[in-house]
């Protein structure tokens, strides 16, 4: 009875770790975009870190009526102290591709690899002698 105890109470620490550290941003974004290989439509999005104590982290980022989401595996880049909160976009032509993600007041940011529609836009794009840009979008 006493071990049943122990591991309880261990899981509920444990849990609560986990959690405690968790990000949730909201997003309005106005143009359709990539995350990982997920095309999603312009809206308002939640964007939240799964697993914050992890060394690469997962993001998802889900519309706010629940109709459409992404998973998208990051890792951790350093940089300057940003800002403001905001989303990175590479830019494509009209395509849109999940870059970065960063908090205002932190030098560590979220960084998305590129994904296999992002190199294929990447090549296009390249081969008519134009550059990618990049957007970044505040968030809250």
């Amino acid at each position: 009875m006493i071990a049943l105890l122990v591991l309880t109470g261990s899981m509920a620490v444990a849990a609560q770790a986990q959690t405690s550290g968790r990000k949730q941003w909201v997003a309005n974004i106005p143009f359709q975009f990539n995350a990982a290989d997920a095309t999603l439509p312009a809206g308002k999005y939640t964007i939240t870190q799964v697993n914050p104590a992890s060394a690469g982290t997962v993001v998802e980022v889900r519309a706010k009526d629940g109709s459409r989401a992404a998973i998208v595996q990051m890792s951790f880049i350093i940089g300057k102290s940003a800002d403001q909160t905001s989303l990175v976009f590479h830019r494509y032509g009209d395509r849109y591709f999940l870059a970065q993600a960063w908090i205002q007041g932190e030098s560590e940011g979220l960084n998305s690899p590129r994904s296999r529609s992002e190199r294929a836009a990447q090549k296009e794009i390249a081969a008519r002698n134009l550059a990618m840009t990049t957007v970044a979008l505040g968030i809250r």
